[in-house]
């Protein structure tokens, strides 16, 4: 799954948001991938605020490594959520 998402991200020019950038630079590293950007979820959140508050939309494409965790990052009583595989 990682290494697919690393993969798009970087066809895409996208960024990554998750929970530990070193450690996810490491891994890309390993597939043989650089020149990707990385973000961990509390700089995303600044960044999408700062953006939003600007007036701004968040143009990047966004890659976000295990959804499940970047949702409980965000702290709201979240019941439920679907989601799709675009492949």
């Amino acid at each position: 799954k990682t290494g697919r998402l690393l993969l798009l991200a970087k066809e895409n020019n996208g960024i990554v948001v998750c929970k530990n950038p070193g450690h996810m630079r490491e891994k890309a590293y390993a597939y043989g991938l650089t020149g990707i950007d990385f973000v961990s979820y509390q700089d995303f959140d600044r960044d999408v605020s700062e953006s939003y508050e600007s007036g701004n939309t968040y143009s990047k494409p966004v890659f976000i490594d295990e959804l499940d965790n970047y949702l409980k990052h965000l702290q709201f009583n979240i019941q439920g959520y679907t989601i799709s595989n675009e492949d």
